[in-house]
């Protein structure tokens, strides 16, 4: 079941890329994750867990999510 709005983790995720003015697709290719698990993780469909904290390192992002 595919989730429509992005989670908190999402959202924060968001806001950066627009900041840094990047591409989620720049961003991947940058970090080496597929785009298609980048975007299952901001919306929720996926846990992430290879990925979540290599995004969330190389965004600054903080918390617990």
């Amino acid at each position: 079941m595919k989730s429509n709005q992005l989670t908190r983790f999402g959202l924060e995720v968001k806001r950066e890329l627009l900041e840094r003015r990047m591409t989620q697709k720049q961003f991947c290719e940058r970090e080496g994750i597929p785009v298609n698990r980048f975007t299952e993780i901001l919306y929720g469909v996926r846990p992430g867990k290879r990925y979540r904290s290599k995004i969330a390192d190389a965004l600054n992002i903080k918390g617990p999510y």
